[in-house]
């Protein structure tokens, strides 16, 4: 069978929701999070968000973005220790529960998205004083530190350096571990994915504190959901005619979204088939393209394997 075909036969075979009796579980928009005490448990289904709300299922999306996660997680361990205890299924991982930090980090190395909007009405990111010259997609001289606030409710906010340690939010020296190792990890993301010709335009990253104080990384990592990636080959030529850069994200849904008028509010248009196949196959690109790997699918119910390594995890961990 063909890609297409594959995903077809997958089309009603997609993980949309789950509930174990395995600890409280957290419902996000498209991860399913359950509390086991010391661990936690992170599901990720195959529902896609956009403008905030959950609007249809992509086959094999959840597994294709936490194999990709693991690529990275295996390939920056080195620098600083992440939130991995082990992979208990292709959607699923047992993690060390930690002290997520209140405040998301950005770094950036090219000017654009909202930073360039920023830019525009401030000359600055973040509370960082960029040069008056910068054009649309221009690459830093080095990247850029730029953290966010994480807001409960609608969009996280910028906030400056000075902010977060005035506000007693993060003290200056954890905050300065933060800004290196995020610095590190990027760089180590930019030299991976220049061999596969992408530039890692900008990423985010969220910090855990583990009991002992141990700063680790959580979340993701350097994924297609989470960063911002260009085809290294046309970047110049691009820039230099101020066109737009070639990308390798989700940006498709949401045009296709925005092209049917929605943006989040009232009733969202019904998904046709062709767009769901449109993007899982761009989910798969983007783990090929990043990876150097292609990733191998197989056609089968995902469920019967989870509620096979739920129970196995369940037993093992004595949770009654």
């Amino acid at each position: 069978m063909n890609i297409s075909e594959i995903i077809k036969k997958q089309i009603d075979l997609t993980i949309k929701n789950t509930d174990y009796n395995i600890g409280s579980k957290y419902k996000g928009k498209v991860r399913d999070v359950y509390d086991l005490g010391d661990h936690l448990l992170i599901i990720a289904t195959d529902r896609i968000s956009a403008f905030d709300r959950v609007l249809s299922f992509i086959p094999f999306k959840g597994e294709v973005l936490t194999n990709l996660s693991m690529f990275w997680f295996e390939n920056t361990k080195d620098i600083l220790q992440n939130h991995i205890v082990k992979q208990v299924h292709p959607n699923a991982v047992l993690v060390k529960k930690c002290k997520i930090l209140p405040v998301e980090v950005i770094i950036r190395g090219y000017l654009t998205g909202g930073g360039w909007r920023e830019y525009i009405k401030t000359g600055m990111i973040s509370g960082v004083k960029l040069s008056k010259d910068l054009k649309k997609d221009s690459k830093f001289e080095k990247p850029v530190f730029t953290p966010t606030t994480k807001a409960q409710t609608g969009h996280d906010e910028s906030i400056t350096r000075d902010e977060i340690i005035k506000r007693n939010i993060i003290d200056k020296n954890l905050l300065d571990k933060i800004e290196s190792y995020a610095l590190k990890l990027f760089e180590r993301g930019t030299e991976l994915a220049k061999k596969n010709n992408l530039i890692l335009v900008d990423t985010k990253y969220e910090f855990g504190l583990l009991n002992d104080g141990s700063l680790i990384v959580a979340d993701e990592i350097h994924t297609s959901d989470s960063s911002r990636y260009w085809y290294l080959d046309t970047y110049d030529e691009l820039y230099k005619s101020g066109k737009e850069q070639r990308m390798l994200d989700k940006e498709y849904f949401r045009q296709w979204l925005l092209s049917k008028n929605y943006q989040g509010e009232g009733n969202p248009p019904e998904i046709p088939y062709e767009i769901i196949e449109g993007v899982c196959k761009r989910y798969l690109e983007a783990y090929k393209t990043i990876t150097g790997t292609e990733y191998k699918l197989v056609n089968k119910d995902p469920l019967i394997d989870l509620d096979k390594a739920v129970s196995e995890l369940k037993e093992g961990l004595n949770i009654k």
